[in-house]
């Protein structure tokens, strides 16, 4: 059997260390595409950061934002999506503040904090969009908040984040880190598997039908789900634990490698 939907993760994956997709990817997706394989992206990142990319590619499939919090199509329409209470998102702003961590919501497909910081600076670039500095009106952002994010100075104090956020706060948010200073808290139940299959079941195709690809931990659901369940070669040491294949490295076309082994004949 070979892959009829392939879902990728975006950053690590999809775009080399440049955040670029290589025209090797873009050849492979394109040839994909025209041999009837269903591609898409599931990624951490906002809707509106991950468009542009889609719109690149030039293909016209549900876009998985948020870690699976929103799934929406390129014209707008919503698919799906889960939102945090009100009251739990001020009690995460605290947490993180009384920690000076910096932390940021997102509301509408807007990204917003108390303040610009050297973190913040980070995130946009990186991300490619504009955030709001709206200091003491942080709360009046509060609503449809598909997941936060605290940005960790390093890899070490971002474990420890995800561990003291999983004490304090249990099975009622999830911390996990999207990079090594990412850590994304989002709903229970809600994550790139339980999305891919929301998609899966739209299109008609079985789990077994499924690739998903990914580098880092928020991959790790999809991955152990997919029929085809695939580790960069720059993955974490948790994804290639639980992936069944390995493809080269975001540098080196890892995407377009596996489009060729689990897709075309």
């Amino acid at each position: 059997m070979k892959a009829k939907l392939f879902v990728t993760d975006m950053d690590g994956t999809l775009l080399n260390s440049e955040r670029k997709i290589t025209a090797g990817v873009k050849k492979a997706i394109k040839k994909a595409v025209e041999a009837g394989v269903i591609f898409t992206i599931a990624t951490g990142r906002m809707h509106i950061s991950a468009l542009p990319y889609v719109e690149e590619l030039g293909v016209n499939v549900p876009v998985i934002t948020y870690n699976g919090a929103l799934i929406k199509t390129l014209e707008g329409e919503e698919l799906f999506a889960s939102y945090l209470d009100r009251g739990l998102v001020k009690e995460l702003v605290d947490f993180a503040e009384e920690r000076q961590l910096h932390i940021q919501l997102y509301s509408d497909d807007k990204l917003y904090y108390r303040r610009e910081n050297d973190r913040s600076a980070l995130y946009q670039c990186t991300a490619g969009v504009k955030g709001n500095p709206v200091g003491d009106e942080l709360e009046e952002h509060m609503d449809k908040v598909p997941k936060l994010l605290i940005v960790a100075n390093n890899s070490e104090e971002g474990d420890r984040v995800v561990e003291a956020v999983s004490r304090q706060f249990g099975h009622r948010i999830v911390a996990v880190k999207s990079t090594p200073v990412y850590i994304e808290l989002i709903k229970p139940g809600v994550n790139k598997a339980t999305a891919i299959a929301r998609l899966a079941e739209r299109f008609d195709i079985p789990a077994e039908a499924v690739l998903a690809i990914g580098d880092s931990n928020n991959d790790l659901t999809m991955i152990e789900m997919a029929g085809f369940g695939v580790a960069m070669g720059n993955a974490n040491d948790n994804v290639k634990k639980i992936a069944k294949y390995q493809v080269a490295d975001c540098d080196h076309d890892g995407i377009a490698e596996a489009i060729e082994r689990f897709c075309l004949d």
